[in-house]
């Protein structure tokens, strides 16, 4: 169970382990309905976040793994 709990609201910056996150990214990252592949890049001080759409990434669901369909 976490010890403390931390309210991030639409205009802050989370800072963990010495970067810095914008709010606004956190609220994409966690959004179910819009499908994205995040990548993180280290940039300076900051973690700069590269959103990838299914326009840019081939897209598989368990089903079709699990068949070995691959695009």
């Amino acid at each position: 169970m976490a010890e403390r709990r931390i309210a991030v609201r639409k205009d802050d910056v989370l800072i963990f382990k010495g970067f810095e996150i914008d709010a606004e990214v956190l609220s994409a990252i966690i959004n179910p309905d819009v499908r994205v592949l995040w990548a993180f890049v280290k940039k300076d001080a900051q973690i700069q976040p590269v959103a990838y759409s299914e326009t840019q990434c081939i897209w598989l669901t368990e089903e079709e793994v699990g068949m070995g369909i691959e695009g």
